[in-house]
């Protein structure tokens, strides 16, 4: 590998939100690959109470190096150490909403992943279905709220059937996500929603199989991965935090869908990819509705990726190491 273009490489983990200690494991992994790879790799953290370069010490103990946010650089060992691209791998706000993005592309540095703009679109399920209404992409229905709207909880089941589907617009990882069955539930999962965001949208439920799916960038275009099908276990109606990361789900890869089904959701996710005008990876989620429909759950700009998370598992699956699909991403980056 030559690394005339590509030195020092920083993966960014941490960030502000209830996802801070999944992004860190993510961002862990993505720096071991890379190293793997045979990149010089920094392990950035950032966090409300600061943000450090993170080493080890000759006995094994974490050693934090403040970062000159004024260029993204930092001082190790009396050397300035400054990047030539960054791996952002934070879960939620501030790495997935568009506002470090935004830094980077202030300071040109590269990054892995899609813009600002793109990031803060299809990261906010709202805004993300809004932009896509007109572009014959399936939706279920919903309803916004903002935090201090009043709303008529029956006019709203109404409106949408019953059981919804209640999520904050700005948030990720099921994080303050409620399945509500009856009109008088809704009011609590409205409040555990606005804990994670001050948007959120009421949804109307799709019956079908939960189906995602992979999309990347590299130098020979876009691609789409394998399919997962995400079958939540006993006691878990849907894809909650506990079904993602404590282990109380199947994920079969690849999912057990035809080639004819495969082949359209594959289709639909670069679509929307290209629709958003998306870079690096993303996955989405789908249901696969009775009917055969994918109708779109959500865009996850900067998704899991630890050893179990879904898209190793995707790229497993199409038969690359996570080194090799990793370089692909960088080396489409340039």
């Amino acid at each position: 590998m030559s690394t005339d273009k590509i030195r020092n490489i920083a993966v960014v983990y941490g960030g502000y939100s209830s996802e801070v200690e999944i992004s860190k494991q993510s961002g862990k992994s993505v720096a071991r690959w890379l190293r793997n790879a045979g990149y010089n790799v920094y392990e950035v953290l950032l966090c409300r109470e600061g943000w450090w370069a993170v080493t080890s010490s000759a006995d094994g103990s974490e050693v934090r190096h403040t970062m000159d946010r004024n260029d993204f650089s930092c001082t190790i060992d009396g050397n300035r150490v400054r990047f030539d691209n960054v791996f952002i791998i934070i879960h939620g706000d501030p790495g997935e909403n568009g506002r470090l993005q935004a830094y980077f592309e202030l300071l040109d540095i590269p990054f892995i992943g899609c813009s600002s703009l793109c990031a803060a679109i299809a990261f906010d399920k709202y805004a993300c279905k809004t932009y896509l209404r007109d572009s014959g992409t399936y939706l279920a229905d919903d309803v916004m709220l903002r935090r201090g709207d009043t709303y008529d909880a029956a006019g709203i089941t109404a409106e949408l059937g019953l059981p919804v589907f209640v999520k904050p617009s700005g948030g990720g990882s099921s994080f303050g996500v409620t399945k509500v069955k009856r009109t008088e539930d809704l009011a609590a999962a409205i409040e555990a929603a606005f804990k994670e965001s001050d948007t959120l949208i009421i949804e109307k439920a799709i019956t079908g199989k939960e189906i995602d799916c992979g999309v990347y960038a590299d130098a020979d275009g876009v691609h789409a991965l394998p399919l997962i099908e995400i079958v939540p276990g006993p006691g878990h109606e849907f894809f909650d935090y506990d079904a993602k990361y404590m282990g109380a789900s199947r994920e079969i890869c690849p999912a057990p869908v035809s080639e004819a089904q495969t082949v359209v959701i594959q289709n639909e996710a670069v679509r929307i990819f290209r629709r958003l005008g998306c870079t690096g990876l993303v996955r989405m989620d789908f249901i696969l509705s009775e009917d055969d429909r994918p109708y779109l759950l959500e865009i996850n700009p900067n998704p899991g990726m630890t050893a179990s998370s879904l898209v190793p598992q995707m790229v497993r699956q199409a038969g690359m190491t996570m080194e090799d699909f990793l370089k692909g991403l960088i080396d489409g980056r340039q």
